[in-house]
């Protein structure tokens, strides 16, 4: 996971080069989450608190990738449904740096922004805007489902149409 805060495995990055040689995808994108502690793996993309020094472990990954895969690397903007008080970059600045500082690319999921822009109250335009868009080499949409529970969160669950808002 490029958000996890140990090194990269070795092994599991020879494993994604062979692969990649063996398909020659025109593009290879991971999201800006983690989803394992340990030996314990998540059924979810989890969040990160968007610091200098995520910022810098983030960034070193995606070297590691990088370099290991001979290919640039798309980051996809992520869903989220809670934020961290100890967040001190908005998300915008964060991929934004990560961009200029690995010369990654940026796979846009306008779903995503949808989604967090319902679900923190942010202006999705204004997120649109922000991004630097000679970074951005993909866009993604997708469908999104109301929670189960009932707690008006957006869900990126994959499972409905587009909404016009997302179009």
């Amino acid at each position: 996971s490029i958000g996890s805060a140990a090194p990269l495995d070795a092994d599991h990055l020879t494993r994604l080069k062979a692969l990649c040689d063996r398909y020659e995808p025109q593009s290879f994108s991971e999201h800006l989450a983690w989803s394992s502690h340990g030996e314990v793996y998540l059924n979810d993309l989890l969040p990160l608190p968007y610091t200098p020094e995520t910022l810098d472990r983030i960034a070193t990954h995606i070297y590691q990738v990088q370099d290991t895969l001979g290919r640039e690397m798309l980051l996809e903007n992520p869903s989220t449904y809670l934020q961290f008080t100890g967040s001190t970059i908005p998300e915008t600045e964060f991929l934004a740096e990560i961009a200029r500082r690995t010369g990654c690319g940026l796979l846009l999921d306008v779903n995503n922004v949808y989604v967090n822009a319902h679900n923190h109250g942010i202006d999705a335009v204004a997120y649109l805007d922000a991004l630097p868009a000679h970074a951005i080499k993909q866009i993604h949409l997708a469908g999104h489902s109301t929670d189960a529970l009932g707690s008006g969160l957006l869900i990126d669950t994959h499972d409905a149409p587009v909404c016009d808002g997302v179009w």
